[in-house]
């Protein structure tokens, strides 16, 4: 399922909770601050982990929200993510006709002027789609081959390896159902692509085996690391490690398969090129043969 935080202007919220409710419907995960923080959460913190996790931000830049610090600093946030190469990419969404602000003064924005909520909507589920699986991907450049080199370890199945102890944050414990549960992120042998995160969410939410511990849809990929974001330490130790383990043998496999089909697919594409370009020259050979004879019985 692919997610987006919406940072806006509350002088806005008609139209965003407008544009949100239908992205909702449409599948994608929307975390918007009137839906998810709940009283007594740490502002900062929360929202952190939200632009951390998250695919997209959707930033609705107004007059408002120019003036707005906490647009300014969600904006921040996000951009300093996606400058880290966390993932996360920012579309911006220009109301009003407000001025874009520095930080997002190179970005391509798409110019709601005229687009109600459900345009909005759909320019950007179009774009959130492509930026996931784009359908225009420029060729690699042709360079001569390489000699083989074996492959390095890291580049086989992806491997659980740690801990990210400098992740880790502090329950609220204020007495409130699930305040003494915190974020956990779990340290992968490599950051994966999209398709792996999304398989391994899957395999996590509905895993081969599991225990009555088991705390399905808190589990999301963010870089390195697959995060579990509501349990504890302890919980991690005796019940979620061997899911994990689990989830990620399911997610390897599934995976593999995947990019077996679509390499078998890619290598039939290729050989029906090849022959066409065979048959292409072998055609031009013949007709050039006729036009050769043409000319000397003229």
């Amino acid at each position: 399922m692919t997610s987006a935080f919406i940072s806006y202007s509350h002088q806005d919220q008609e139209l965003v909770r407008s544009v949100a409710e239908h992205l909702q419907a449409d599948g994608f995960h929307v975390w918007l601050d009137e839906w998810d923080l709940k009283v007594g959460d740490s502002l900062i913190e929360r929202i952190s982990e939200a632009i951390d996790q998250v695919d997209f931000v959707v930033a609705f830049i107004s007059n408002a929200s120019r003036d707005s610090q906490w647009c300014r600093k969600e904006v921040s946030l996000a951009m300093t993510g996606e400058l880290a190469a966390k993932g996360v990419k920012v579309l911006p969404v220009r109301i009003e006709g407000a001025q874009m602000p520095p930080t997002l003064v190179d970005k391509f924005f798409l110019d709601a002027t005229g687009l109600d909520a459900m345009g909005i909507k759909e320019r950007l589920a179009r774009d959130m789609a492509a930026h996931i699986s784009p359908s225009r991907i420029i060729p690699t450049r042709r360079t001569k081959p390489q000699p083989a080199v074996p492959s390095k370890a890291e580049d086989g199945p992806i491997r659980i390896v740690g801990i990210d102890a400098q992740g880790i944050t502090a329950p609220r414990n204020d007495g409130t159902p699930g305040s003494a549960l915190y974020r956990v992120p779990v340290l992968l042998s490599r950051r994966p692509d999209s398709t792996w995160g999304q398989l391994m969410v899957q395999n996590w939410d509905r895993p081969p085996q599991f225990s009555t511990m088991h705390r399905p849809g808190i589990g999301s990929v963010s870089g390195n690391a697959f995060v579990l974001n509501g349990t504890t330490l302890q919980e991690v130790e005796r019940y979620h490690l061997d899911t994990l383990q689990l989830a990620v043998a399911e997610t390897n496999k599934q995976y593999d398969e995947i990019m077996r089909r679509h390499k078998a697919q890619a290598d039939a594409e290729a050989e029906a090129r090849r022959k066409h370009e065979m048959s292409v020259a072998s055609a031009l050979d013949r007709l050039a043969t006729r036009f050769d004879s043409s000319s000397s019985d003229s």
